[in-house]
């Protein structure tokens, strides 16, 4: 029989996982649920702590989205020609980036704007990590343009993004329908938890060759 979640259970363990979370500062975050949608608001004194709230919600039972508008009030003032050193030495040193010398930074008012080419997806991801854990930065927009440096068929696409998803075992890969066209993946079909949305996701953009990810899969508990 499948498990029903209320909005006020729901409610209750997502403020439980941030107030556990030693990485985050949750007195002036607020959690609005109906209907297993997620709504966070308030305050977060960094964009680091913005993301790792919106991505421990997302991890809850009965949740089926969450919408993160948490806006981030600086304790410290950074410039902003110290924000984008700092991010540019970040991607430098970070070996899952080959080429960090290909994407270029600018920083507005604490806004970060990452742009250039890289090979896969998982790099684009890489390089936002690199700059939203930077300190002084208020919003990252990744404007990256994914170039794979292979070209490889539809069909190989799909066969590798099928077993990236049986491989994890955090998804139940047999509720996934995977097509993909262009190299644009589509991911369609319902899976049980909204967590499982986000990461099947995620394991079709490290999948080599991939251009795009459309990610249409939907909850159902």
């Amino acid at each position: 029989m499948a498990v029903t979640y209320s909005d006020t259970q729901i409610r209750q363990d997502i403020l439980d996982e941030l107030r556990h979370d030693v990485r985050i500062d949750s007195t002036n975050i607020t959690v609005d649920v109906k209907d297993g949608v997620v709504h966070l608001y308030g305050t977060a004194p960094t964009y680091f702590q913005k993301i790792t709230a919106g991505n421990d919600a997302q991890r809850i039972k009965g949740v089926r989205s969450v919408t993160n508008d948490l806006v981030v009030t600086l304790v410290a003032p950074w410039t902003d020609a110290e924000i984008a050193n700092t991010v540019r030495a970040n991607l430098a040193r970070d070996v899952r980036l080959p080429n960090p010398g290909e994407i270029s930074v600018s920083v507005v008012n604490g806004v970060v704007t990452l742009a250039g080419t890289v090979g896969t997806y998982a790099q684009k991801s890489d390089a936002s990590d690199d700059a939203w854990t930077a300190p002084g930065v208020v919003d990252v927009v990744n404007n990256l343009t994914v170039v794979p440096p292979i070209t490889r068929t539809d069909a190989e696409i799909a066969s590798d993004v099928r077993n990236a998803l049986a491989s994890d075992p955090a998804i139940d890969a047999a509720s996934v329908n995977v097509s993909v066209v262009n190299g644009t993946v589509y991911l369609r079909s319902t899976v049980p938890t909204y967590y499982q949305v986000q990461q099947a996701g995620n394991d079709a953009w490290g999948v080599a060759g991939v251009l795009n990810v459309v990610n249409e899969l939907g909850v159902s508990f």
